[in-house]
Parts: structure tokens; sequence; C-alpha cells
């Protein structure tokens, strides 16, 4: 039954009354609504007759009682989770009610690809990457796996990269509760299409993949030439590209699937061209060794570090004003968009670890730069600033509580206290609660 505007239906753990406002949109379980407690608005996604059974209200309220992923602080705040049940008198059906998004703010993949709105830029895109595979990676450690991970149920935020993950009521614990929806055909594992398996944290990697894939380059990574020939696309012709016979369409050695020389799937290539050579080989491996083998997927942990590393990287272009991705190995850097040769700044060259952190006019040091960890990425420890007296003159103020050692390049010291900053020159050294870092050109 569809629900009317002005109706009023139960929560069954608050015992508060909601009142409906207004149809939101269906899918393919229900229906969602705008409904209201006199207070505060909230979306209340209504099941169809067929969906509303007790296994599901079950699974339903196991994850009101449980609540969202907070081993990893921030990961659990961006799943879209269930609050309650709602009920309505002798109604067969029943809902669960969740936060309202704020769709002035934030996008579906869709709307980008389609330019409604408009598209992150390439730095964004890092955040909203890594955002995504923290996200999962907090589900997974809580035990949970999601089993319909796709661009269906993910919405973010173009400017800033905040990600909201939506339709959680499918969330089950790994290989344990049994599965009422095994996914979106195009984002199952070859394993789960062929029915030789059922949705498990490991099939998620398989889908975290393909949604990462979809992000970057605006196309399925098995949707090439063998897709293309195929006149009906029904379901036997999905299981055979999914399922029975994926290949990669940038496979560096199976060219059988890769794309055809039309022009639709020129995007396709200009994206693909645009990811940087370290996620372009993430790619590579995931659906190549990962597509087989489910024990050589990609973890998330992995995805995070290196969205983590290529957002460090973030270079504007000084004619276009562009934002690019330079990582470690690159001597030299095109602009995407104008290809205008880059000028690479001097850059932080960490000792605890590989990685390499450009010094830009709004570059900021985070705590996971000096201490190997992925989690809580965005507490500030420094940051570029300008002598207010000779805005000629940059250094790096100390935002930490503690006094940082710097060393000169004539080997002489110099504290830098709390708010105080070092001259950004080259070859300086300075130890940051025991790390030591470099300015290197």
């Amino acid at each position: 039954m569809q629900l009317k505007n002005g109706q009023q239906l139960k929560a069954e753990t608050l015992e508060q009354t909601v009142t409906v406002v207004r149809k939101l949109g269906e899918g393919g379980q229900g229906e969602v609504y705008c409904v209201t407690d006199g207070e505060r608005h909230y979306a209340l996604k209504w099941y169809n007759i067929e969906q509303s059974t007790e296994e599901q209200k079950d699974a339903i309220r196991h994850l009101v009682t449980r609540g969202a992923p907070q081993r990893v602080t921030g990961a659990g705040e961006r799943f879209i989770w269930p609050i309650d049940i709602i009920l309505l008198d002798n109604a067969l059906q029943f809902g669960y009610l969740m936060p309202l998004i704020d769709r002035q703010r934030f996008a579906e993949l869709g709307e980008i690809q389609a330019l409604r709105k408009a598209p992150p830029s390439l730095v964004q895109l890092c955040e909203i990457s890594y955002q995504i595979a923290n996200s999962y990676r907090a589900l997974h450690l809580s035990g949970y796996c999601y089993r319909d991970i796709s661009a269906g149920n993910l919405m973010f935020n173009p400017h800033c990269g905040d990600v909201l993950i939506c339709d959680n009521d499918n969330i089950g614990i790994n290989r344990q509760s049994k599965a009422q929806v095994y996914g979106t055909m195009e984002y199952m594992a070859p394993e789960v299409v062929r029915g030789d398996a059922v949705p498990s944290t490991e099939t998620d990697l398989h889908s975290l993949a393909i949604l990462l894939f979809d992000l970057w380059v605006w196309h399925h990574p098995l949707h090439g030439e063998m897709e293309y020939q195929i006149r009906v696309w029904d379901v036997p012709a999905k299981r055979q590209i999914y399922g029975d016979n994926p290949i990669f369409i940038f496979d560096p050695k199976n060219k059988n699937n890769q794309l055809p020389n039309e022009p639709d799937y020129d995007t396709a290539r200009q994206r693909w061209s645009y990811c940087p050579a370290p996620l372009q080989s993430l790619f590579i491996r995931a659906f190549t060794e990962g597509l087989h083998n489910p024990a050589r997927r990609i973890m998330e942990g992995e995805w995070q570090s290196l969205f983590l590393q290529l957002k460090d990287g973030g270079i504007v272009c000084s004619k276009c004003h562009a934002e690019n991705i330079w990582w470690q190995e690159q001597t030299t850097l095109h602009c995407w968009h104008c290809q205008t040769v880059l000028t690479i700044p001097p850059k932080l060259v960490f000792a605890n670890g590989p990685h390499t952190l450009l010094l830009n006019q709004k570059t900021k040091i985070f705590q996971r730069h000096i201490k190997h960890t992925t989690d809580n990425p965005n507490t500030i420890i420094g940051e570029i600033v300008q002598n207010p007296q000779n805005p000629k003159v940059w250094g790096i103020r100390n935002l930490t509580e503690k006094t940082w050692t710097a060393t000169f390049p004539d080997g002489s010291l110099k504290s830098v206290e709390p708010q105080r900053a070092a001259p950004l020159k080259l070859g300086l050294k300075l130890n940051i609660s025991g790390t030591e870092v470099e300015i290197v050109a």
C-alpha cells in the first residue's frame, strides 16, 4: 500500500508518532517518504508487501539496536543508519526511519556523470574515495558485510568530499545472517553471479573496487568489446560478462575485452589516462588477480592509504587552475586540462616512511604524516604560512603544543615554539614529535 500525505505512523522503540509529508521516490524494495515528528524531518523507507517479512524486520531491529560502526571515528557517521522500525496499525507492511539527506549539498554519481551537478576535482575525488574505503573498512571491522555496494547507494559532496552511504537495511553479519538481497548484478563478484558464493566481506571488496573505478573512470571495468558485441542485454548476457568470463577492459595481458574504437568510449579512455599510475596499478590488480581469486582482492586499508597519499600530491595549474595529482616517481607533470608543464614545488619527506608531501600555499601537515595511521586523518599539526611583514617569505607554522627543533643546512639549530614558524628552505630539517622531516627539491 502507498502511504498518503498526512498519514500517521508509530515508531516501534521510540514510541513516537511520525506524519507523512511527501513521497521522495521508490525502488525495488519499496518507497521512500519524508516524514516529521513535529520537530525534525526524517526519511522513511516503506517496504513493499513482498519485502515486509519478519526476517527483514528482525534484521532492521538488530541494526537499530547495535548501531552504526564506531571502531573508526567518523566512519560510522557516513552511514545513513536505521533509527527505528515504523509500523501502521492493521498493516502487513512496515518500514524504518533514517536521517534525511540534504540533496542540495550531496550528489549521486549519476548526476555528476550526466553533468547535472559539477564534478569534484581530482583532489576531492581522492577524499571521496578515501572516505568510501574508510567507511567500508569500519563496517567490516565491526563484523558486518554490506552486500549491495553500488553507486546507487552512495552520495557525496563534490565540493568538500564528504560521503554518505545509503540503503543500509541489507547489511548483515558476515557469513552468519541470511541475505535477502544479493546486490546489484553489475557490482556483484563473479562467484556470486555464478551462484558459487553468497555475499560476504570478500565479495564486498570486489564491489568496492568497481565503485571506485566508476568514480574515477565513469565506466564499468568489464564493459568492453565483449559487452559491445552483445545485442540482447539480458540476464544470460550479464552472467557471461560479470560471472562466467569477466575480463578487465584495461588488462595489460588479455586484450579480448579492450574498449571498442568508438566515440562513446572516449570518456572512459580519457579519464583512465587521468588516473595516477599507482591508482591504475591497483585497479589492474583488482580486476586481474582479484577478479578470479577473492584472497587477492585489494583491502580497504590499501585503497585508503593510496588515496591519502595521492591527495597530498595535489597541485593547481597556474594557467587554467585545474587541480592535478603528482606522485612520487614523477619528474615532470603536464596539466590534465590544458597540458601546461607544471612546476613541481618543494616537498616534505618523512623519515619514518615513504610518504612525500608537496609544499604549496595551502599545504597542511596532518598527524597521520608522522604516525602510521589512516584513521582520523584530519588532525592538523602544521601549515604553510606567509610572513606578514614580507609576503615573499614562507614558512611552516607549528600547530602542536610542543616545540619543534629546526636544523638548518649549515648545522645551526633553532627552536620552533607552538604558533611560530620555521622558514621554508631547501635542506631544512625539522623534528616534529620525534619524527625527522626534511624539505627537498
